[in-house]
């Protein structure tokens, strides 16, 4: 837990340091990642950003399993730091609620969840045109929260793993300072830990069963240059 942390604070501070080190430039067009004082750009700054999830579950071992996907929210913050006219760096601190109804406890009922998680993606980005680019890179979450229902649940009792590790990979478009976005999340690390929960709320029979988060975010923010 405590590695975690401190990687997710890690990944923070160097996206600071990042923008620090930009060069100062002149008029600059939509196209242009070097970070000008006075520059239309919108992607060389930071922003604010919020929206729409769309979790459910994938996996190997997700065969015969009653489930049904989950609708909320995504919010954070992000930095950007270009290289050159089409490659920049964004990386993200975001708080995201997602989840999933299925029948993974003993009882044969689906069960409704809710992980909320901080997350923190970092991405190569491409500027295609002026005004739409590519996103892709890693991701780490870390679930900081577990809900069944409107009960509060212990994490590791009732057994969830805590970290979450993937890919995300979108599109976006900048219209104005504002940004309108699309972007896939696929999960690698498995849901739940080897092994029975302590509380019975996990099936014993999904104790490190291969299966993991799968997320839609449609996202809307609002950017400032640097």
């Amino acid at each position: 837990m405590k590695k975690t942390l401190l990687f997710l604070l890690l990944a923070m501070v160097s996206s600071s340091a990042a923008f620090a080190q930009a060069r100062p430039g002149g008029s600059l067009s939509s196209k242009d990642y070097t970070g000008g004082g006075v520059t239309d750009s919108r992607n060389t700054g930071f922003g604010f950003k919020g929206g729409y999830n769309i979790s459910s579950l994938r996996g190997d071992d997700i065969a015969g399993i009653d489930r049904k996907s989950r609708s909320d929210f995504h919010a954070g913050v992000y930095g950007q730091f270009g290289f050159n006219e089409f490659a920049s760096i964004q990386s993200e601190l975001l708080y995201s609620r997602q989840g999933f109804e299925a029948n993974t406890g003993p009882a044969s009922a689906r069960q409704a969840y809710r992980m909320d998680y901080l997350s923190v993606p970092i991405m190569f980005v491409g500027n295609v045109t002026e005004t739409i680019s590519f996103h892709v890179g890693p991701q780490v979450s870390l679930l900081t929260n577990l809900r069944q229902d409107s009960r509060n649940l212990d994490i590791s009792a009732n057994g969830f793993n805590s970290l979450d590790f993937g890919g995300v990979a979108g599109l976006e478009a900048r219209i104005g300072p504002a940004r309108l976005g699309a972007r896939y999340n696929l999960g690698l690390g498995k849901i739940f830990e080897d092994g029975p929960s302590q509380t019975g709320v996990v099936a014993a029979q999904f104790g490190n069963s291969k299966i993991y988060n799968n997320l839609v975010q449609v996202y809307l923010g609002i950017g400032f240059t640097q």
